[in-house]
C-alpha cells in the first residue's frame, strides 16, 4: 500500500491492490473520499458528507444516509448505513445505484462482507474487505468451496461493483462488535 500526501496536504491518496481489475486510487479528504481505477476505462466512485463532522469515528464523518451523496460516474448511489451501535447487524451499509444492489456487513472486529444483493444467501459473497490503518484497503476475494458435494461459485464482482465496495468500505470502516463479545466482554470484567 502506497500513501502519497499532496503539496496542499489536504489530501491522501493510498494506492488498493483490487486484485483482479488493477490498482485504484482512494483519495482521502476531510469530507469526501473518492476512489478511481489507475488503468483501463476512466471510472470513479464518490462519497461526500454534507455538512458537519457528526462522529469522529467513521472515516467519512456520519452514518447519517441524509448527509451524504455519493455517485459512480455521474450514476447516483443510495446509500442506507446502519447506526453501528451494539450488535454486528448494525454496522451494515446497503449500497443502491443503477439496477445493482450491494451490501457491506460486517464480519468479526476488523472484516466486512461484500454482498451481492442485500441478504446472504449463501453463494453471493464477493469477499472480505477491511479497511487498514493509513486509510488502505485490503481485498481477499472469495474462492470456490464445496459443500455437501456441490461445488459453490461465488460471484466475480463487476468493475463497478469493485470499486463501489472498496469505496464504501473506506469511507465508514469495516467490522463491527458481535453482541456475544459485548456480552462475554462484561461477564469477564464482572467475573474474577
Amino acid at each position: 500500500m502506497e500513501v502519497d500526501r499532496d503539496s496542499v496536504g489536504d489530501s491522501t491518496t493510498v494506492v488498493v491492490e483490487t486484485g483482479i481489475h488493477g490498482e485504484l486510487d482512494l483519495i482521502y479528504r476531510d469530507d469526501e473520499i473518492c476512489g478511481s481505477y489507475r488503468e483501463g476505462p476512466p471510472m470513479t466512485a464518490t462519497i461526500a458528507r454534507i455538512g458537519a463532522r457528526t462522529s469522529a469515528t467513521v472515516p467519512i464523518g456520519t452514518r447519517r444516509a441524509a448527509q451524504l451523496k455519493a455517485s459512480i460516474d455521474g450514476c447516483e448511489i443510495l446509500l442506507d448505513p446502519g447506526r453501528a451501535r451494539l450488535v454486528k447487524r448494525s454496522y451494515r451499509v446497503g449500497i443502491q445505484y443503477g439496477e445493482r444492489t450491494l451490501s457491506l456487513r460486517a464480519k468479526n472486529l476488523e472484516d466486512s462482507v461484500l454482498l451481492d444483493g442485500s441478504s446472504d444467501r449463501g453463494h453471493n459473497e464477493f469477499g472480505v474487505l477491511t479497511r487498514v490503518f493509513g486509510g488502505g484497503v485490503d481485498v481477499l476475494w472469495s474462492l470456490p468451496f464445496r459443500m455437501v458435494n456441490k461445488t459453490i461459485e461465488p460471484p466475480t464482482p463487476s468493475r463497478e461493483d469493485a470499486l463501489v465496495g472498496i469505496v464504501v468500505a473506506a469511507a465508514f470502516g469495516t467490522g463491527g462488535l458481535s453482541l456475544t463479545t459485548i456480552v462475554l466482554g462484561a461477564l469477564d470484567s464482572i467475573l474474577p
